[in-house]
């Protein structure tokens, strides 16, 4: 949605297009999601299968193993396996190799060549794999070398790549580009790329509510709740490019009952509001952030009277997430912010949290429209603590994650 020359959406690109490793499996091109160690990327052409893989480097190696790297591989075909890159690949094929899960033995497995510097250790269906993305040390030996791995972020990165590889399938079984550089010129992105954004629960099925621009173009989409431990594929239900709204319906139903928020649909200037959402993910807390602020007006860029200001800080990613009133009642959806290099160049000032949300009241018709019964606001709520309404929040949002969309930076 296009929210004025000077406004910038607040959905993030989690992709890292410039990082250096001596790792062959690690390289810099074509990096698209990176975290707590981890890189994931597309397999390689050479690769005997289609698919992503996300790799770590050892937290310790012995001499035998140098320094090698690990990982996971998803493959299009839906196959999930431990993989090793050189140098110790190579030493690896046709050796029996074990690998441990803290406490846990999987039977030893004959390593098989994936690429001219990749071999797949075992695959594993995606319970086991799972278990092993939970663990806190995975351990991979042989009977002359062994190497310890600290798991940190694995469930993330095994998220990550069954994510891409659902991606490339939907696609046809193209891998996505590598992100190009913003175009400074029209201030425009088009490369595919992972993306990330926020979202939130509107009814007892799972139905998510987000912005339109968090999942436009998106091959595959994925959300993740609090307390899951790995993302669920959703589709597009419906969008609204007007008010830049997309009701989203999962494909799986949630293992918990979801969190859904009550709605309320008028705004006062001044009320006290609160926001939720996943900000710069890969870089702040994986598991959101809440933060306050006021309804500041009650329009948005240029007198849109579709959305309203608010001076609760919004940043990239936090795009889609709900915006609630002291009682913890909805009353807007984030959608973006005032692009602040461009008010500089404009106005010499630099703004400060000068952000905007979609009406309550024209987010609800999108969703009655299309059969969501939208949970209205109890009169005579009490007032929530802080930290009530940001447990009422954290249940109810969603990490929105977008494969092979087109992320801009001005709408």
């Amino acid at each position: 949605m296009r929210i004025g020359a000077g406004a910038v959406c607040a959905a993030v690109v989690v992709a890292a297009v410039s990082a250096v490793s001596s790792s062959p499996m690690s390289a810099s091109e074509g990096i698209l999601w990176e975290k707590d160690g981890w890189r994931v990327r597309t397999l390689a052409s050479s690769a005997s299968a289609q698919g992503c893989q996300a790799v770590k480097a050892p937290t310790s190696a012995p001499d035998a193993s140098g320094a090698a790297a690990w990982g996971f591989i998803g493959t299009v075909d839906g196959r999930l396996s431990v993989a090793m890159a050189e140098p110790a690949a190579e030493r690896m094929i046709g050796k029996k190799v074990t690998i441990t899960v803290d406490d846990w033995r999987l039977p030893p497995t004959v390593p098989r060549r994936l690429s001219r510097d990749l071999a797949v250790i075992g695959e594993l269906p995606a319970k086991q794999m799972s278990r092993i993305a939970a663990a806190r040390w995975l351990t991979i030996s042989t009977t002359t070398a062994k190497a310890r791995y600290r798991m940190t972020g694995a469930e993330a990165a095994l998220s990550a790549v069954s994510l891409c590889a659902n991606a490339i399938r939907a696609a046809g079984a193209k891998p996505p580009a590598t992100p190009r550089s913003v175009n400074r010129d029209t201030k425009s992105e088009t490369s595919p790329r992972m993306s990330a954004g926020t979202g939130f629960y509107v009814s007892a099925s799972g139905d998510v509510l987000t912005n339109a621009h968090v999942v436009e173009g998106c091959s595959a989409i994925g959300i993740k709740g609090h307390g899951d431990t790995g993302f669920r594929a959703v589709r597009v239900r419906a969008s609204d490019t007007k008010h830049d709204l997309a009701l989203l319906g999962t494909l799986m139903p949630p293992i918990n009952p979801p969190a859904v928020l009550a709605w309320r649909r008028e705004t006062r200037l001044g009320e006290y509001i609160s926001i939720f959402g996943f900000p710069y993910m890969g870089r702040l807390a994986s598991a959101g952030t809440f933060s306050r602020g006021d309804i500041a007006a009650l329009a948005g860029m240029n007198d849109n009277d579709a959305q309203f200001q608010l001076s609760a800080p919004v940043q990239p990613g936090n795009s889609g997430g709900p915006v609630v009133d002291e009682h913890g009642h909805v009353v807007g959806v984030v959608v973006g912010r005032l692009n602040p290099l461009a008010m500089v160049r404009e106005k010499g000032d630099f703004p400060q949290n000068v952000n905007f949300a979609i009406k309550s009241a024209h987010a609800i018709p999108f969703m009655e429209a299309h059969g969501i019964a939208v949970a209205a606001a109890a009169p005579n709520a009490p007032r929530l603590s802080g930290p009530d309404v940001a447990e009422r929040l954290r249940s109810g949002a969603v990490l929105v994650m977008c494969a092979g969309g087109l992320e801009t930076s001005s709408r």
